[in-house]
């Protein structure tokens, strides 16, 4: 069960009623022209081999298994959504875009954190970005071009039953990052489109996984925030699931580590929920 209200931009955001904080207001930010162009140069080239090892989850004893079957997909719409540590001679969210370092190798990360758990995962890297590049399209049409791969992955892996949107904010680095435990993290925060009927139940989703990070990591999350039309997609293909949401994992400032220990908290709360609502 949620509480809604009206945010100061005219966003409604949900809460659960468990005392927690409502989520603050994300910041989406498109590339500019030239950087679709032009990419920044990368700090250091070695990130390219080192931000996947980063994420590579020690062994552990699973006590579950899908047995094979892929019952998450993970993709990312705006798969170039990146980080500002690893770009040279740029400080600005809207210089914040890569075409080989950016948000999918965080899907990458939490694909490994899942399968780790026993959770049969599909991670897509399709470059959408690209995708829009090559056909003439604007930045605003690529949940038309994800949704045609949402259609072709369901037709191939049956079982699927979560799909995570995986974003990155462009809010700066003291919204984006929290410290639990001497440890830093980058926060996250769920989204839902309310432009099609199901939303609540996709809502409900969010709102779960919300709760159970609450519980071990408090303050992780910033919660579920509820977009119509008027303030964006308004439905985000979250129409193909009642358990599809777009999760947003920090954002421009945060770091591989920051990001690597968030994605470790997501893939243990998916994995309390996904068991436990599966017996």
């Amino acid at each position: 069960m949620t509480s809604k209200s009206e945010d100061d931009s005219g966003t409604r955001t949900t809460a659960p009623k468990n005392g927690s904080k409502q989520a603050k207001d994300s910041v989406e930010v498109a590339p500019s022209p030239h950087i679709l162009i032009k990419e920044p140069a990368l700090i250091d080239e070695e990130i390219l081999l080192t931000f996947p090892e980063i994420g590579s989850p020690k062994p552990i004893d699973r006590p579950h298994s899908t047995f094979g079957k892929k019952v998450v997909y993970i993709y990312h719409t705006h798969n170039r959504e990146s980080f500002l540590p690893y770009l040279r001679n740029t400080n600005l969210p809207e210089e914040a875009f890569h075409s080989k370092v950016n948000v999918s190798f965080v899907g990458k990360m939490l694909d490994q954190a899942l399968e780790q758990q026993g959770i049969g995962t599909v991670s897509d890297q399709t470059d959408i970005i690209g995708m829009l590049e090559e056909r003439g399209l604007n930045y605003g049409q690529a949940y038309e071009v994800s949704r045609e791969q949402l259609h072709e992955v369901k037709r191939k892996y049956r079982d699927l039953d979560i799909f995570l949107d995986i974003h990155r904010d462009s809010l700066r680095k003291e919204a984006t990052t929290v410290e639990i435990n001497g440890s830093s993290f980058a926060k996250l925060l769920f989204v839902v489109g309310t432009g099609h009927e199901q939303f609540e139940e996709n809502a409900s989703f969010a709102s779960r996984l919300h709760e159970t990070l609450e519980t071990s990591y408090p303050g992780l999350s910033k919660g579920v925030i509820l977009k119509n039309s008027q303030n964006g997609n308004g439905v985000y293909n979250q129409d193909v699931s009642s358990n599809a949401i777009i999760v947003e994992t920090g954002g421009v400032d945060n770091t591989a580590e920051e990001l690597q220990r968030t994605v470790q908290a997501l893939a243990a709360s998916l994995n309390e929920i996904y068991w436990h609502e599966s017996k």
